[in-house]
């Protein structure tokens, strides 16, 4: 890999000390420079500049390439900017797919929500059925971390495939609902840029999910050269809803996913029993629908929902117990008024609204009438210490934030870890 100038890594998270060890390995006279829109960058052997610096280095020619993390948006000035000095702008999944794929077979899976349990279900079902298969992407090994495999299956959010050059052979999409408007600057743009995985310049099948089959978005960007994947047949539908029952696989969204899954699986050449061994032994992704009994409770961790759709879907997981549900997080701009419906339709007996999210959904329940206890924390701290006093209210307790985390947490992993230990800690 011949690189002729400086490298610059804008992030400095999992995917940026990914990137730089493959350049440490291709290029190791490359000099890596490193930027972050606040605080130090944790990625060794990077020189770190300053955000307010790159228009003076992007003029003097310091840099032939960006590598941009997952989460910078492609529409940063910055990037804008670099893109107009002449320097090329690209991500380590890109990287990868130039420089790394070799003959590996790529499923890549989109949509709003249910990727990470889509693409995992699918990696168990073709590990059943004996092929090499790994994850990667967004939820997995960050792609230039990969190994090789016969088959690489790839979560990819709107992030990641805004700018994607990747060619798949599989494509799933799940669904497609408002989200990350913050990101993409509009919501015509966030659909637009998640549309972006369909228009592929070669062939390759797909499966879609219930809602993006029905999508006018989505079927108006899908080739005609775009082969749909066949079904299970009746009887392998049948068998895999009645094994779904007694799997750990809950919810009728997941359903759905369950069926993407199986069609991705049967075009890489899955056995059909081993659709059925797959979903058998399937664990879901941590902190999505993730159980844990506590005295007489139920502790449920849905931190990874981060829109009002995931939170919809895990109220209908659980329709007969008397329900608390901890909502709030990160405010992306995002619609709340349908889950305030359902919320107010469901069996919650108890709502924590959480900042800022949160606040928000409480003023739309404030408009209108329920009998559901709701109040307002400043945290999940104060929400959880407010739910230990009025446990008898409810059976199970769902942390289903419907909105991401950074405004009080790092990611949703330390969310969903916080509130697991704080249910522990604080339930009987």
């Amino acid at each position: 890999m011949q690189i002729d100038g400086a490298v610059l890594l804008y992030g400095a998270g999992r995917e940026a000390r990914s990137t730089r060890s493959f350049l440490a390995e291709v290029s190791p006279q490359t000099e890596v420079f490193v930027t972050v829109d606040s605080g130090d960058a944790d990625v060794e052997n990077c020189t770190q500049v300053a955000p307010g610096d790159l228009p003076a280095l992007f003029a003097k020619g310091t840099f032939s390439m960006l590598v941009r993390s997952a989460g910078v948006s492609i529409y940063k000035p910055e990037l804008i900017a670099a893109k107009q000095a002449g320097i090329e702008v690209t991500t380590n999944i890109n990287l990868w797919a130039k420089h790394k794929r070799g003959d590996a077979k790529v499923v890549a899976v989109t949509g709003t929500k249910g990727k990470s349990t889509t693409v995992k279900l699918t990696e168990t079902m073709l590990k059943c059925s004996g092929i090499d298969a790994r994850l990667g992407g967004n939820f997995g090994v960050a792609p230039l971390d990969l190994d090789d495999h016969d088959v690489i299956v790839m979560e990819l959010s709107s992030y990641q495939v805004a700018d994607l050059e990747l060619q798949p052979d599989f494509v799933g999409f799940t669904n497609l609902f408002p989200e990350h408007v913050d990101w993409h600057g509009s919501l015509e743009q966030y659909y637009h840029d998640k549309m972006n995985l369909l228009r592929r310049k070669e062939r390759y099948g797909y499966a879609l999910g219930a809602q993006a089959a029905v999508n006018q978005k989505v079927q108006a960007n899908l080739p005609k050269y775009a082969n749909e994947l066949p079904a299970p047949s009746a009887e392998m539908v049948a068998a895999l809803h009645g094994t779904m029952r007694q799997s750990k696989l809950k919810g009728p969204h997941n359903a759905d996913n369950m069926m993407i899954a199986a069609k991705l699986a049967l075009g890489l050449g899955a056995k059909e029993e081993a659709l059925l061994e797959g979903l058998r032994s399937f664990a879901p992704p941590a902190h999505r629908l993730e159980e844990h009994k506590v005295g007489n409770h139920i502790l449920v961790d849905d931190s990874i929902s981060t829109t009002p759709e995931a939170t919809i879907a895990a109220l209908a997981t659980y329709p007969e117990t008397r329900n608390a549900l901890i909502v709030g997080g990160y405010d992306r701009e995002q619609n709340y008024e349908s889950l305030a419906l359902e919320i107010i339709n469901s069996s919650v007996t108890t709502l924590a609204c959480l900042p800022k999210t949160g606040h928000r959904l409480a003023e739309a329940l404030a408009n209108k009438p329920h009998k559901i206890d709701v109040f307002e924390a400043d945290n999940l701290k104060s929400a959880m210490d407010a739910l230990a006093e009025k446990q008898q209210q409810f059976d199970t307790l769902i942390l289903s934030p419907a909105a991401p985390s950074y405004n009080q947490f790092r990611d949703y992993i330390e969310r969903g870890e916080a509130f697991v230990a704080l249910g522990k800690e604080l339930l009987l």
